[in-house]
């Protein structure tokens, strides 16, 4: 049965590119090296998800095949992006856009399919959902070599940007070999959180009253940060999501 205070999450994106790992990661406690037996999304999966006890998540992870993501933006376009409180696009790499190295022409085609479907997804959203917080995951950059990541995620996050058709995205470049990914997924569920400032403010004077360095605020299903209060300055950007590799 539905519930009606649900707020609907579109995850989309093209078959592997890494949506249905990272859910089961986030939300069902895998690891990173169990994702290998999971097997395609058909269509759409719909799930329910709990947080912080009255916060209810509607999860749509659509499949990314080609024949589902033309039905989307068709047949099924209004019953997919209507009423989406936040979708998540994610991208999966393909070779190394924009970095002077000849690619091969089945990843250029690739490529260029990626980006037209990411276009169709805004139109869509923009028609049906104006006001959806849209995130941007390009994922799987483990594959990409290391000093080349940063050139490959700016080249996309430009694509991106330059296809939003003026709406506001934010973009995280992901991997689920280490925090970037619960990283992102923190910062999608801080926006969806109601009265986060009353929450951060009661965070604040608890920590005060404790004289603590700092209180972090994880979701216990997920442990994904909800917010933190610091009283002294730390210099790891990273040490929240360092946390889940533990």
């Amino acid at each position: 049965m539905s519930n009606p205070n649900a707020k609907k999450v579109l995850l989309m994106g093209r078959a592997g590119a890494g949506k249905t790992s990272m859910r089961s990661i986030i939300f069902a406690n895998y690891l990173s090296r169990d994702t290998k037996r999971l097997t395609a999304t058909n269509s759409v999966e719909h799930s329910h998800l709990r947080f912080l006890g009255n916060l209810v998540l509607s999860l749509w992870d659509c499949g990314g095949q080609d024949i589902f993501m033309e039905n989307y933006f068709e047949s099924q376009r209004e019953h997919i992006f209507r009423g989406a409180e936040v979708l998540i696009y994610v991208l999966g790499v393909n070779g190394s856009p924009g970095l002077g190295v000849a690619e091969s022409r089945p990843i250029q085609k690739e490529t260029e399919k990626d980006f037209n479907y990411f276009r169709n997804t805004i139109e869509s959203i923009k028609q049906f959902s104006p006001h959806a917080k849209i995130f941007v995951l390009v994922h799987k950059l483990d594959l990409v070599r290391e000093q080349d990541r940063p050139r490959v995620y700016e080249t996309y996050e430009r694509e991106c940007r330059r296809l939003s058709d003026g709406l506001q995205i934010d973009c995280f470049g992901t991997s689920i070999w280490d925090e970037t990914l619960f990283k992102a997924w923190s910062e999608i569920v801080y926006i969806l959180v109601p009265n986060v400032s009353v929450l951060e403010q009661h965070l604040r004077h608890f920590c005060e009253a404790c004289e603590a360095d700092e209180v972090v605020l994880f979701e216990k299903s997920t442990f994904l940060v909800i917010s933190h209060a610091t009283r002294k300055a730390n210099k790891d950007p990273h040490r929240f999501e360092k946390t889940f590799e533990h």
